[in-house]
């Protein structure tokens, strides 16, 4: 099912209630269910309603379905280390691992690339 944009259909997925990701095709925004090409976007996946606040990577690994933690650049993150998850996650799929992609942001904490508030480049001015 196409949607014009990422948020549109972030939001059909969290009203539908189940597992799903995002993935473009053909210009448009299209949500899935089965088999996710490499890159898509999970938006629900088990475990997803606990990442919230501040937590240690081991937490993430081991509460939700996201199999690796890795920091911009290609470097693994390790258990111990921190993520302000900014109540937003939404990792992808890699080489048929789901994957949350960090970078650093204060104090050494890491935060998920994909920021909450998502907003189009240039668009303020």
């Amino acid at each position: 099912m196409p949607f014009p944009d990422v948020q549109a259909a972030d939001h059909h997925i969290l009203t539908e209630g189940r597992a799903a990701f995002t993935y473009f095709a053909g210009g448009q925004v299209e949500v899935g269910t089965e088999a996710p090409p490499e890159g898509a976007r999970q938006v629900a996946f088990t475990g997803h309603e606990g990442l919230k606040g501040t937590i240690p990577v081991s937490a993430i690994l081991a509460g939700s379905a996201i199999e690796k933690v890795v920091i911009l650049g290609g470097l693994s993150a390790v258990p111990e280390m921190l993520v302000d998850t900014r109540d937003f996650v939404r990792p992808v799929w890699r080489d048929g691992v789901l994957t949350l992609v960090t970078q650093f942001a204060r104090n050494g904490v890491l935060v998920p690339f994909e920021p909450p508030n998502n907003r189009p480049c240039c668009a303020d001015h």
